[in-house]
């Protein structure tokens, strides 16, 4: 009965799968680089092909090894075969990758204790350095940890991230407790640089959003819009080009409004992370896109369309192994209510481009005419950008006063108030307008105001047609923004 219980585990102190701890379930494993291998390593690593060979021994609680085609010491010892201990070292190889050797004899998913897992990062780190540690750290307390301290990583987690989910919210709240501050101040020590920026990159979205801004800050913001309204409808009237664009296209600029959680492994299954009263961790966000195909194809930013790429806000999450995963994501054109969008429609551009498309289905939308020409012709020309800056709050600002308060008082949720002001044919870009200033391969430089929301908006030339795709802002409406010319947005399309 204990021979079937008992299985060969691999703590990983160096090598490709630094850090990893594997248990195998049969009783007899090959080592090696070959396809077949069950102890699988890829070429290279001082490893051959079946360089050793690890049988269940006769007396059935423990592991015989034997050399093949490599080189194998245990404990410091060149062995040819040799019955393994729980707890010897292994190096494949002279200077190859090293292990430690252990005998799992517990039934069900192999844990590993608290203290033994902080054993093994030290060890891990003694080995291969302070980030290979830590990663191992982390990466133990997800998946090889009981569930009593799974339960509280991930809720350590959850506090970290909601606490600066909130404006006003600090990372010594009340409702935290003693066990978990202790806890989160020791993550702190790790990830201090990354949940600073973390705290301040939620509370300035929260901020954003609609019912978050005071009455004087949204009195001012629609005195400012009003007058930059004002600049471009001057510009307007001596361009019928742009007249078009200010008349028909820009109900062809679409809000986007998503929301996604995340998730961790768990039995290899992927659960949802939730808090202390089981409501799930989400977070939003607004941007802008424009539809390019009567098929349905909206061009947007890829951080637009992937929230969570190139985000150091939520970096160290992914960092600990936490999946990302939408829980709604939509657009709304201007006199349409929201549309669902499919995760799966979205097409990704390169890492060098801010760049995506999704697909949605929708009818009587504008399409915009994409620009064909070189834009580098256009250096010094005025161009008009339209979009979400400052997400709800700037729809908000440039509605009438008694139909915000009544979408505020029946609103619940930012997706609610999105629905409402839909309803009520109330939202609509912003349309500001610049000099381009500078052309590069992959940039345009203009002077167009824009801010956070506006990404993913087109950037119009003079023609009429839409020459770039808006992608990095300042924080205010003021300075140099930037674009990704239409050409790596039009590759992406069908």
């Amino acid at each position: 009965m204990i021979g079937s219980l008992v299985r060969a585990q691999f703590l990983h102190l160096s090598g490709p799968f630094c850090g990893q701890t594997v248990t195998y379930a049969k009783k007899n494993l090959l080592v090696g680089t070959a396809p077949g291998a069950d102890v699988h390593f890829p070429p290279g690593h001082k490893i051959a092909e079946r360089h050793a060979g690890l049988d269940l021994a006769v007396d059935r609680s423990s592991f015989a090894l034997k050399a093949n085609d490599g080189k194998v010491l245990v404990n410091g010892h060149e062995v040819r075969d040799v019955v393994l201990k729980s707890g010897d070292l292994l190096e494949l190889g002279i200077g190859g990758p090293r292990l430690r050797f252990r005998v799992c004899t517990k039934p069900g998913r192999p844990w590993k204790p608290f203290n033994l897992t902080l054993s093994d990062a030290r060890e891990v780190r003694r080995e291969s350095g302070f980030v290979a540690g830590t990663q191992t750290l982390r990466h133990d307390l997800l998946t090889h940890s009981s569930r009593k301290v799974q339960a509280a990583f991930l809720l350590i987690l959850l506090v970290l991230v909601a606490a600066v989910a909130y404006l006003g919210a600090s990372f010594g709240g009340r409702q935290i407790a003693r066990e978990q501050e202790s806890a989160r101040r020791r993550l702190i020590e790790v990830h201090g640089k990354e949940l600073a920026g973390l705290r301040e990159q939620m509370a300035e979205f929260q901020h954003q959003q609609a019912g978050q801004a005071s009455r004087a800050e949204v009195e001012e913001l629609r005195t400012d819009l009003a007058g930059r309204a004002l600049v471009v409808d001057r510009l307007v009237k001596r361009n019928e080009a742009l007249k078009k664009v200010l008349e028909v296209y820009s109900r062809g600029v679409c809000l986007i409004h998503g929301i996604y959680t995340f998730k961790y492994a768990q039995d290899d299954e992927l659960v949802q992370v939730v808090d202390s009263d089981g409501d799930p961790l989400q977070l939003e966000y607004i941007g802008s896109g424009f539809l390019a195909t009567t098929a349905g194809h909206v061009i947007t930013n890829r951080h637009v369309a992937e929230p969570w790429w190139n985000n150091e806000t939520v970096a160290p999450l992914i960092a600990q192994g936490l999946t990302p995963e939408f829980v709604l994501l939509t657009v709304s054109f201007p006199g349409k209510p929201p549309i669902l969008v499919d995760p799966a429609t979205i097409k990704l551009g390169s890492d060098e481009v801010d760049t995506a498309i999704l697909q949605v289905s929708v009818d009587d939308v504008p399409v915009l005419p994409l620009h064909t020409g070189n834009p580098e012709a256009l250096r010094g020309e005025r161009v008009i950008v339209l979009g979400y800056p400052t997400g709800l709050n700037g729809v908000l600002a440039r509605a009438e006063p008694d139909l915000v308060s009544e979408v505020l008082d029946r609103a619940t949720d930012t997706e609610s108030l999105i629905t409402q002001l839909a309803e009520r044919d109330a939202i609509s870009p912003v349309i500001t307008q610049g000099a381009l200033n500078d052309v590069t391969e992959r940039r345009l430089i203009y002077d167009a105001e824009t801010t956070s929301g506006g990404s993913g908006g087109p950037v119009f030339g003079p023609d009429g047609t839409v020459i770039g795709v808006n992608f990095a802002i300042t924080p205010d409406f003021d300075g140099s923004n930037f674009g990704v010319p239409i050409e790596f947005a039009r590759i992406l399309l069908p």
